[in-house]
């Protein structure tokens, strides 16, 4: 049974609660603690990442309370594969290769070489290194042998016989919060298996921030970051060749993206200056080495691919998100979002590509949110509210009762506590309307979502002003990236063609809402779309298409990266979208009826 760690240890989430009745065993608790768990503390709550057993104490009894328990994350299907014609960078060719004689003294890799050219016609291929080294008994065990090819210009690998039928490349998304594997069949292009997994890095911590703050820390840290990436990545490796009947052997191709940090960290590169002004990433172009080189299970001569980034807070996902949406197709106006603890915003208009990164936080993860959580079992994703009587309704995540609130839950009650009028445009709650759901507790207001006796904890599971306050802070970030975007290359609301959402986040949201809160441009709900997993959906269309894998490089390159830090305007829009759904309702008109009432 684990204990959720969303700040990984640095008492500032709370999640971690456990209940300890008798605490002399145990060191004083912290003025942090004290701050968090205020009253809790008088009801023996502790938090598990800051209290210690005291030396030769007695046996003590900790209860782990159910919504401090890690629970099974509900993770998003990896979206349907998009028709592309098959050419991976990864090919086989067979080659008859002359043996040696005293009239013919050219080497072995000269002779290897040689039969290439007169199949592909290329001058310019050269031979790695690690199959140099194997090579003269390979070209002796057969009178043919299958050279396998990286980009049509280097020679990865060379095997004895003709052993074309067996071609097999990963595509794999290492996200902040999961990590996704594929498997495919790079000879027809079909998928065979995939799997998803919680990122083990979790222990270490929840958020980006975290993880580089630890990376810092001193000693192994960096390394043992990306150990445990690599770790994760070979578990999925093993499960998803076991359940295709696949050798890792026959798998020759990996091609990897993540966030700037996560893209760093897997690689081993050091993440200090991605936490510092003006954060510089040590890289943005495309990376091609051995999977070797960081420890990856498959073919030995494997080539691991990292798709390039954009910045240091706009990395390889973007680029995946962009080529799966074909955002980059020169069309009507476009947005695209890819919601997290930092969101990003691109653009598309009539000239090219913008994007942005906003701060939005982890509200929409459950942090800083009493009751909030991930979108695992028990987890509430929709909530409904009726005025008469003030009836809620809700689903449950898994066949279990509610403990807590994921993203799109806790932007549904938002949403429809402003539509019954219990909140205000400012995010507190109106005095005038009663209703027993509405309490104070320990001095604060408190809407009830679900009562004690129907939740799996125990207790009320509510929602404060301070909660809401969370989600308006993370919601003006996401609307002033998009409308500083759209200002800066003159995009009007009304020429928007579409927004999409990206990530499993946009799975359960309710198009009406996001748009009543104000998170998005004010647009018919026809014209929003939840895309799924899309820059997993393009790494495997890089890993089938050499052409789309050049194609992310140029995308990165053009693609103008805004820092709305530097923004003059910066300040002000934002304090105009932290009212519902925005300061300026005429941006918000088709909304006017909730607005009014």
């Amino acid at each position: 049974m684990g204990i959720r760690s969303e700040c990984g240890g640095t008492q500032i989430c709370g999640k971690c609660k456990v209940q300890v009745r008798d605490q002399r065993g145990l060191t004083p608790a912290t003025l942090k603690e004290c701050k968090l768990l205020n009253e809790k503390i008088q009801s023996s709550f502790r938090l598990a990442c800051s209290a210690r057993f005291l030396q030769d104490a007695d046996p003590i009894t900790v209860v782990i309370p159910s919504e401090s328990v890690v629970r099974k994350r509900q993770f998003s299907e990896i979206v349907s594969e998009r028709k592309i014609k098959l050419e991976p960078a990864a090919s086989k060719v067979r080659v008859e290769v002359t043996q040696p004689s005293i009239s013919d003294r050219r080497s072995d890799s000269e002779r290897l070489l040689a039969g290439i050219k007169r199949i592909h016609g290329h001058t310019k291929i050269e031979l790695d290194y690690n199959v140099i080294a194997g090579l003269p008994e390979t070209l002796r065990q057969s009178e043919a042998v299958t050279s396998v090819l990286w980009d049509k210009e280097r020679v990865i690998s060379v095997e004895a016989g003709d052993t074309r039928a067996t071609m097999y490349g990963l595509a794999i998304d290492v996200g902040t919060s999961r990590i996704t594997c594929s498997l495919l069949n790079l000879t027809n292009g079909v998928r065979v298996a995939d799997r998803s997994v919680e990122n083990p890095q979790i222990a270490y911590g929840e958020d980006i921030l975290t993880r580089v703050t630890y990376s810092q820390a001193g000693g192994d840290n960096g390394k043992q970051l990306q150990r445990t990436i690599i770790a994760g990545i070979n578990d999925l490796t093993e499960k998803v060749c076991k359940e295709a009947d696949v050798d890792p052997y026959n798998v020759y191709e990996a091609v990897i993206v993540g966030n700037t940090v996560m893209h760093h960290l897997t690689l081993g590169i050091d993440t200090k200056y991605l936490a510092r002004s003006p954060f510089t990433p040590a890289i943005r172009e495309s990376m091609s080495i051995r999977g070797a080189e960081i420890g990856l299970s498959i073919n030995p001569n494997a080539i691991a691919h990292f798709l390039p980034i954009i910045d240091a807070f706009v990395g390889a996902d973007a680029v995946g998100d962009i080529l799966y949406s074909n955002l980059h197709r020169r069309g009507a106006p476009a947005l695209l979002l890819d919601i997290g603890t930092n969101t990003e915003v691109i653009l598309r208009d009539r000239e090219g590509l913008t994007c942005c990164s906003c701060a939005s936080g982890p509200a929409f993860e459950g942090v800083h949110i009493e009751h909030g959580m991930k979108a695992v079992e028990g987890a509430l994703e929709s909530v409904t509210i009726r005025r008469g009587g003030f009836k809620v309704g809700y689903r449950v995540l898994g066949v279990t009762k509610p403990v807590g609130l994921c993203g799109s839950a806790i932007i549904d009650v938002i949403a429809e506590l402003f539509k019954e009028g219990l909140i205000d445009r400012f995010g507190k709650f109106n005095s005038e309307v009663e209703t027993p759901r509405l309490k104070k507790i320990n001095g604060v207001k408190k809407f009830i979502i679900v009562n004690a006796g129907e939740s799996g904890t125990g207790r009320d599971i509510t929602v404060s002003e301070r909660d809401i306050n969370e989600v308006m802070l993370a919601k003006a970030a996401i609307y002033t990236g998009c409308s500083t975007l759209m200002r800066r290359r003159g995009v009007a609301r009304g020429e928007l063609s579409r927004i999409l959402i990206a990530g499993g986040f946009g799975k359960n949201l309710n198009r009406q809402n996001v748009r009543l809160i104000g998170l998005i441009p004010d647009v018919p709900s026809s014209k929003i779309s939840f895309i799924g997993n899309a820059a997993h959906a393009g790494a495997e269309a890089t890993l089938k298409s050499r052409k789309a894998l050049h194609l992310a490089d140029r995308i990165a390159r053009e693609v103008e990266y805004i820092e709305l830090a530097a923004s003059k305007e910066f300040s002000g829009e934002f304090a105009a979208a932290l009212m519902l759904p925005h300061k300026n309702l005429e941006l918000f008109d088709t909304l006017k009826n909730y607005i009014n009432k």
